[in-house]
C-alpha cells in the first residue's frame, strides 16, 4: 500500500512538471532500474545474515526516501527522488518472501496480502486524486509503520549457504522463470507507463482511475489465496496464454468502462504467473532469499525496459501501440520458458 499511493499519478504529476512521454519513461524506468539493483544485493544480503535486520533496513530507507519525494520540483528532481524511493523498495521483498517460506506458510497466501494493499492504496489515491505531497508523506508514514512493526518480527533460523555475493548462478540456472518473466512484464510495464493518460484520454476522472486500477489488485487477492493446489508449471501457462488476451482486450475498449473486463483477465494472469513463478524458484533453490529477489529483478529489469518503450511507443506511435507490443511480449514469454525449461530438463 506505501509504495503503491504515489505510485498511480506519476505519470500525470510529471507531465505537469514539463515532462515528454519519453521522459516520463525515464522517470518511471529510474524506480524500476533502482528496485532491480537493490533486490540482487539484499536479496544476497538476507541469505547471508539476519532478515530481521534486512527488513528493519529495508522499511526504515524507504520511509525516508519517499518523504523526499515531497521536494521534486521538475523532471530531474523527480528522476532522482524516484530513484532513491524504488532502490528502498528492492531491499526488503526477498527477505519477506524467505521469512514466510521459512516459517512454512503459503506463499500465494501472503503474496495475495500484497495485492490487497495495492487495491487499497489505489483505491486511496484516487480517492484524494493529484495531491502529489499528499501521497507522498501517506507513503512514508506506511513504511513508518512497517518499520515500527517489523520489531516484533523475531528473528528466525535458518540453514547457511555458502554463496558468494555476486555470483549469478541462480538465476542462470533458472533463466527460464526469469527471462520468460522478464519479457512479460517489459511488455506490462509499457502499458502501465503511459496508462494513467491513456484512461484520461478516454474520460476516465481521478477516482476513476483509481477505481480501475484497484479490480486488478483486488482481483489478485481473490485469485492468488486459491493456487496452492495448482501445479507451478500449469499455472505459470495459464498465465502467459491469459495475459495476451487480457492485453488484446484494452486495445478494444471504445471507452474507460470497457477498461474493467480486460483487468480482471490480466488481474487473474498476473496471479497464475507471479505465484507460480515464485514458488518454483523459491522451492527449487536452496538460497530462498535470492531466488525470490531475482523475481523481483526481473520485474525491475523489465520495469526499465518496458517504461522506455512505452514512452518511446507511446510518443512515436501513440498509446494503443503499447498494447499491441504488450501482447507481443506475452506470447514470446511463453515461448521462451517452453524452451528454455525443455533444454534445462
Amino acid at each position: 500500500m506505501a509504495n503503491v499511493l504515489s505510485l498511480l499519478f506519476i505519470p500525470v504529476f510529471a507531465e505537469s512538471l514539463g515532462a515528454t512521454y519519453l521522459e516520463i519513461g525515464f522517470i518511471v524506468g529510474i524506480f524500476s532500474a533502482s528496485t532491480l539493483l537493490s533486490s540482487f544485493i539484499f536479496g544476497r544480503v538476507a541469505d547471508l545474515h539476519h532478515l530481521r535486520s534486512v527488513l528493519l533496513f529495508g522499511f526504515g530507507i524507504a520511509a525516508a526516501s519517499f518523504f523526499l519525494q515531497v521536494f521534486a520540483r521538475d523532471p530531474s528532481s523527480l528522476m532522482l527522488a524516484r530513484a532513491l524511493a524504488g532502490f528502498s523498495v528492492g531491499i526488503y521483498p526477498g527477505a519477506l518472501i524467505a521469512y514466510v517460506h521459512y516459517r512454512k506458510q503459503s506463499l500465494g497466501r501472503f503474496i495475495s496480502l500484497g495485492s490487497l494493499g495495492w487495491m487499497v492504496g489505489f483505491f486511496a489515491a484516487g480517492l484524494i486524486g493529484e495531491n502529489m505531497n499528499r501521497l507522498f508523506l501517506l507513503s512514508s508514514f506506511f513504511y513508518l509503520i512497517c518499520f515500527l512493526l517489523a520489531f516484533r518480527l523475531r528473528d528466525i533460523e535458518k540453514p547457511q549457504v555458502n554463496l558468494s555475493y555476486f555470483s549469478l548462478d541462480t538465476l542462470l540456472k533458472n533463466a527460464g522463470p526469469y527471462f520468460a518473466l522478464f519479457l512479460r512484464h517489459t511488455g506490462a510495464v509499457g502499458v502501465w507507463t503511459i496508462f494513467p493518460l491513456y484512461l484520461l484520454q478516454l474520460g476516465a476522472t481521478d477516482f476513476w482511475i483509481g477505481l480501475i486500477y484497484a479490480v486488478n489488485p483486488a482481483v489478485q487477492f481473490l485469485v492468488m489465496r486459491r493456487l496452492d493446489r495448482l501445479g507451478n508449471e500449469r499455472l505459470i501457462h495459464i498465465g502467459y496464454s491469459l495475459s495476451a488476451v487480457g492485453f488484446v482486450s484494452l486495445i478494444l475498449a471504445p471507452s474507460y468502462l470497457y477498461i474493467i473486463p480486460g483487468m480482471i483477465i490480466i488481474a487473474c494472469s498476473w496471479s497464475f504467473l507471479y505465484v507460480g513463478s515464485t514458488r518454483l524458484v523459491v522451492e527449487r533453490n536452496p538460497d530462498k532469499a535470492t531466488s525470490a529477489g531475482l523475481i523481483n529483478s526481473m520485474i525491475g529489469a523489465a520495469g526499465v525496459v518496458g517504461a522506455l518503450l512505452g514512452g518511446l511507443f507511446s510518443q512515436v506511435f501513440g498509446f494503443r501501440s503499447t498494447m499491441f507490443a504488450a501482447v507481443f511480449f506475452c506470447l514470446a514469454g511463453f515461448l521462451l520458458f517452453k524452451v528454455l525449461e525443455r533444454q534445462s530438463a
